[in-house]
């Protein structure tokens, strides 16, 4: 990750170990300094979060205060209503009828 302390369990929240949902690219660039991808997943133990990663002059960049430019990443854990929101906001349509079905209805 990027050093920055995170309260919650890493090894809970391991994109290589979770279940991937949605994906979304806010600044809608491919590539670059400004990059910046946002990806939700769903762990083993059925709790969501989002990985947040970037270039360097994207908000995800490294701690400034390291003297390293970099680009970076974060992990941000989401509610299943979150995760939901989210799906809504960034149009993941699909990942709503497929994950989130129940929501939706009762939305």
């Amino acid at each position: 990750m990027d050093g920055f302390d995170n309260p919650f369990d890493e090894n809970e929240y391991s994109p290589q170990d979770s279940e991937e949902l949605a994906r979304w690219n806010p600044a809608e660039l491919s590539g670059g300094f400004w990059r910046e991808t946002e990806i939700l997943y769903k762990t083993q133990k059925g709790n969501y979060f989002l990985f947040l990663q970037g270039g360097i002059f994207s908000q995800y960049r490294a701690d400034p205060g390291s003297g390293f430019l970099t680009g970076g990443s974060r992990i941000r854990p989401l509610s299943e209503q979150e995760a939901f929101a989210w799906c809504q906001e960034t149009g993941n349509y699909e990942a709503i009828d497929r994950h989130f079905l129940l929501l939706k209805i009762l939305g």
